[in-house]
């Protein structure tokens, strides 16, 4: 049980929080009067949806402020941005069910009424209820169904501080239980006010005061067709991390690479360099071609807990797909140099031999460092990589930990295989980072 809290401990902080609102609600007045007849239980399910909905908004830009306590508390960014996902989609379906709800409470009256409560625009509260939801429903269908550049989807996404804004303004204003109860309205006041820092510390204030590092250009490696190799310099106090971390990088060079994306961190930690292993697919990362030595760039992080490091065993087996070897090659440059007493198996799953970044340099690592083993999979020819050709003629498998990074379905597929042959979910380790925010 303790240590579900502590695996937990983000969710439970979160669902706390937002659920607390009801539980004040349901404190205000006697629950059998609420749901007494049709028209108050609809009533009372508008007001319940639309004080989570609201709270769980709230929240959902906390989420999105890439706090560095949140990467602790919620076990790795990636983790966070999941349940960002989440919270967001599931804030939106109850804002969507509270004018629903309380539309239908009308509706036991008489069409017309339900007509007037939802268009009749004369009550100043509602119509601002009306228009943070109608602004909520657009910015929704361009998340989820509309395929925009990537730069243009975060454009449009900063317009859900306009949800916030309006539906706070909609809350206090509307006649309600909210307005009440001062012990209800304050907290839900604070939720929406804690919200809104967080939006303007990512959106306005974080583009001057968050970047810790800077960073210049000094070399820009080919690795293979579609891998560069970034090696930075520092220009002040250096970054520090732990293997397989990742940071935000952003260029102070006008049109190229000048919003912040994350990246892997490749170099050993202690390095005078910090080096980056990007694949140059999409309109921002085949810029990096475009880069000169001495281009000054800032880095945010580092941010996850993907590393070696965090594990007790020293017995592990890493499995990386395609760009996802990055992270890999950080930490088994660490391991050439530290002499850390770990066993380690890295797996590499590509196309082909041409495809297979750093594939020189990590057989070089295997065969001076000692329990440190390279095996290159090449799929075009060998087929897909699976758990049961990995653990074929292996003995002792007890307390070994699984380290995955790759393609989003390519870690779903090997994990529920690694179930299959009988590894512990606890001893899988994934670095599923969706860039979203």
């Amino acid at each position: 049980m303790i240590q579900y809290v502590k695996d937990n401990a983000g969710v439970i902080l979160i669902f706390a929080l937002a659920l607390l609102p009801l539980a004040l609600w349901a404190l205000m007045r006697p629950l059998a009067g609420r749901f007494a007849s049709p028209v108050s239980v609809y009533r009372s399910l508008g007001q319940l949806a639309g004080l989570l909905g609201m709270a769980l908004l709230s929240m959902n830009f906390v989420l999105a402020a890439r706090y560095r306590f949140l990467d602790r508390l919620f076990n790795g960014l990636n983790k966070v941005y999941d349940k960002h996902h989440l919270v967001g989609a599931l804030a939106f379906s109850l804002i969507l069910f509270h004018p629903t709800f309380l539309t239908v409470q009308y509706l036991f009256i008489s069409l017309s009424s339900a007509y007037f409560f939802l268009f009749s625009f004369q009550d100043t509260a509602v119509t601002l209820g009306e228009v943070a939801l109608f602004t909520f429903m657009v910015l929704m269908v361009v998340t989820f169904y509309l395929h925009f550049k990537y730069q243009n989807w975060k454009n449009t996404h900063k317009f859900l501080g306009v949800v916030l804004f309006l539906g706070a303004l909609h809350m206090i204003l509307v006649p309600s239980d909210i307005s009440n109860n001062a012990v209800l309205k304050y907290y839900m006041l604070g939720l929406a006010a804690l919200g809104a820092f967080s939006y303007i510390y990512r959106t306005i204030v974080g583009v001057y005061t968050t970047t810790e590092y800077r960073y210049a250009v000094e070399k820009v490696t080919k690795v293979t067709d579609m891998v560069v190799e970034l090696v930075l310099t520092p220009l002040s106090k250096k970054i520090i991390y732990q293997p397989g971390q990742f940071i935000f990088l952003r260029f102070e060079q006008d049109g190229v690479l000048s919003e912040s994306h994350p990246f892997s961190i490749t170099s050993f930690s202690g390095s005078d360099h910090l080096s980056l292993g990007i694949k140059t697919l999409g309109d921002y990362t085949s810029m990096v071609y475009l880069l000169k030595p001495g281009v000054v760039c800032r880095i945010e992080g580092p941010f996850g807990v993907f590393s070696y490091t965090k594990v007790e065993s020293k017995k592990q087996i890493w499995v990386a797909g395609g760009i996802g070897i990055t992270p890999f090659l950080g930490m088994a440059r660490q391991l050439g140099r530290s002499g850390d007493l770990h066993e380690v198996d890295l797996y590499y799953s590509v196309g082909n031999e041409k495809k297979a970044a750093f594939a020189s340099e990590l057989t070089d690592i295997a065969r001076r460092t000692p329990h440190f083993k390279f095996h290159p999979h090449y799929s075009e020819t060998e087929g897909y990589l699976s758990p049961r050709l990995i653990i074929e003629g292996r003995k002792d498998l007890g307390g070994t930990d699984v380290f995955l990074c790759g393609p989003l379905t390519f870690m779903q597929s090997l994990r529920s295989q690694f179930i299959a042959v009988g590894f512990d979910n606890k001893r899988i380790h994934s670095e599923e980072f969706n860039l979203a925010v």
